[in-house]
């Protein structure tokens, strides 16, 4: 029988035929480009506004997300925080801090509540007179007024404790046309009949003019009486006190 066996001993010669099989199932040749190199097909994408660069803090960058975990952390989770100029530092007056809490627990204290309480330089102890001092830095102070309109005859108003007050006095603006004589009178109780003139003594106030009454002498109690006698009075009455 003959033989059909081809023989080349000449390497650069030897040539082979590659087919592969298409998406059909049918044998076909590959196929080369000029210099012997596989025609591997070219693939061309068209976009609009294509924009592949580095990020910056300009740009905004929208994340979907499937089965994303949003819940409150409990004591088996583990987070890190990765960040770029962490500025851990003492606060300043300068500086704002928002807290935001769940289950914040802000209320009065029982018998039952521990508070631990760390400190530098806590000087709890009695004051002495050789080594601390007390500065007042305020006082209080208190008015009251009221008037009268139209009123003929004597009376009395702002009958007040004056005991509490370390100064104090009281202020009288004769706004009506006739004049009115004012008194101040002092008790050591709020009964009627106990009241005395003060020893500051009457004074009398013209139409349109004012006065500032002070008492001479200390009891608990102080009041302003006035007398018009028979004209018509009308008067503003101020009480003014500092603790």
């Amino acid at each position: 029988m003959p033989n059909n066996l081809v023989f080349n001993n000449v390497a650069s010669q030897l040539q082979t035929t590659i087919n592969g099989v298409d998406g059909g199932g049918i044998a076909r040749p590959i196929l080369t480009a000029t210099d012997g190199r596989l025609d591997l097909g070219s693939v061309t994408v068209t976009a609009a506004a294509f924009d592949i660069r580095p990020l910056t803090d300009a740009d905004v960058v929208t994340v979907t997300a499937i089965a994303f975990d949003i819940r409150p952390l409990t004591d088996a989770d583990v987070v890190t925080v990765t960040a770029t100029d962490l500025d851990i530092r003492p606060l300043t007056d300068a500086d704002v801090v928002t807290v935001t809490a769940i289950a914040f627990d802000i209320r009065p204290l029982t018998d039952a509540d521990v508070v631990t309480v760390t400190a530098t330089d806590f000087d709890i102890r009695p004051l002495t007179a050789a080594a601390d001092s007390v500065e007042l830095g305020a006082r209080a102070f208190t008015e009251t007024n009221t008037g009268i309109d139209g009123v003929v005859g004597t009376g009395t108003v702002l009958q007040t404790d004056t005991s509490q007050y370390s100064l104090y006095s009281f202020y009288v603006n004769n706004t009506g046309e006739a004049a009115i004589t004012v008194q101040l009178q002092i008790s050591p109780t709020e009964t009627d009949a106990y009241f005395v003139d003060d020893g500051s003594g009457p004074v009398s106030v013209e139409a349109g003019q004012k006065a500032v009454l002070v008492a001479k002498n200390f009891l608990r109690y102080t009041r302003v009486y006035y007398d018009s006698g028979t004209d018509t009075a009308t008067a503003e009455f101020y009480f003014n006190g500092q603790v």
